[in-house]
């Protein structure tokens, strides 16, 4: 897995590599959706996710 952009302070780092790997949600199926993300988006981000 490689970034094309580098997580910038502030940003959880999970939501940031989910928007800008493709590589992230190739293998699922396009109608569903991402279980990690959708609990990110219910509960918010666990703080230590976010980049220091």
């Amino acid at each position: 897995m490689t970034l094309r952009k580098p997580c910038p302070k502030g940003q959880c780092r999970q939501c940031w590599t989910h928007a800008y790997d493709p590589d992230i949600h190739r293998s699922q199926d396009q109608r569903t959706d991402c279980a990690a993300c959708v609990d990110h988006m219910k509960n918010g981000c666990p703080s230590d996710q976010i980049q220091k």
